[in-house]
């Protein structure tokens, strides 16, 4: 399985990202964690910047965090994949031409996990499921918390396996 990992704004995330990930005890050797540019150029974070140094390619799995959720709906041209994971979807980050593409995914019909906290402060959990709701191929869960920090790294791991494990069949090979 080829998995690409693209953490979130803050370079922490990218250490909570490897938690999420062993959590689902896939093969190290098949996942790369992407590492944005402006954080080792101490640059300016661009969203725009970010995705022209993203890999290219086809992936297994994409599973992304906070703003990296909308570098990877951006950068549909550059990468595609046959599950996306979307942990913590920073909406209120998101311009109105932006929040078409979340909606827009069920035109994709491959299978697709986002998980949100109940009271997260950059889009709640009812925020996102009311723009996926009645979407086929998008399944949202709901976990708790209130501060964007998804802490309960064990339980999105095992969420995230089993989801994978369950959408095998349906995902394109």
């Amino acid at each position: 399985m080829k998995i690409l990992a693209i953490p979130g704004k803050m370079p922490i995330t990218e250490k909570w990202l490897l938690k999420i990930l062993a959590a689902t005890h896939w093969s190290k050797e098949s996942i790369e964690m992407h590492r944005f540019a402006a954080w080792d150029n101490e640059q300016t974070f661009s969203v725009d910047k970010e995705i022209s140094y993203l890999p290219s390619g086809h992936f297994d799995v994409v599973i992304t965090k906070s703003i990296g959720s909308l570098i990877t709906l951006k950068a549909q041209n550059t990468i595609s994949w046959d599950r996306l994971v979307l942990i913590g979807v920073a909406w209120s980050l998101f311009s109105d031409q932006e929040r078409e593409l979340l909606p827009a995914l069920e035109d994709k019909d491959l299978p697709i996990l986002i998980i949100q906290e109940k009271h997260d402060p950059f889009g709640s959990y009812a925020e996102i499921a009311a723009q996926v709701a009645d979407k086929h191929n998008i399944c949202c869960l709901e976990v708790s918390g209130d501060r964007h920090q998804y802490s309960d790294t064990e339980t999105i791991g095992r969420l995230i396996n089993r989801w994978v494990k369950e959408t095998r069949t349906v995902a394109v090979s």
